[in-house]
């Protein structure tokens, strides 16, 4: 959805029509059905519809991002709004991805402790097994 919001947010400002910069954003998006959502919803706003009517057609668009283009639409500011709404869900993203991060990092920690203890008893083994078994006649 950031990906989106801000391509068509910089065609927008920079001067491209809605229909053109609804087929080139949704061209660069990278998941098969935010895409085909988007296409749907350009045909849709070439017959007339409104963005938010066009977008929320298919309920694939998130209700916050929906709700902040129809605001940008109703104000004439859909490009900064869309700029917002690009903002917000890359910080959202930035947000989980570091709770990921925070949560995978102490599993990678214990999983190396295991190998790192695997790998000592398997050179260690040995060499004890080789010294008590020097001592018995």
């Amino acid at each position: 959805m950031a990906q989106f919001s801000r391509t068509l947010s910089t065609l927008l400002s920079g001067g491209t029509p809605l229909v053109a910069g609804l087929q080139t954003a949704g061209e660069a998006i990278g998941s098969k059905l935010l895409r085909g959502a988007v296409a749907e919803a350009t045909k849709m706003v070439r017959e007339g519809q409104s963005l938010h009517g066009a977008l929320s057609a298919r309920g694939v668009m998130p209700v916050l991002a929906l709700d902040m283009i129809e605001v940008g639409e109703s104000s004439g500011a859909l490009s900064p709004m869309l700029n917002s709404v690009a903002e917000f869900y890359e910080e959202e993203a930035s947000l989980r991805l570091g709770a990921m991060v925070s949560v995978i990092e102490p599993v990678i920690l214990v999983f190396m402790a295991l190998l790192v203890l695997f790998i000592l008893i398997a050179l260690y083994l040995p060499i004890f097994s080789f010294s008590s078994g020097g001592v018995q006649h």
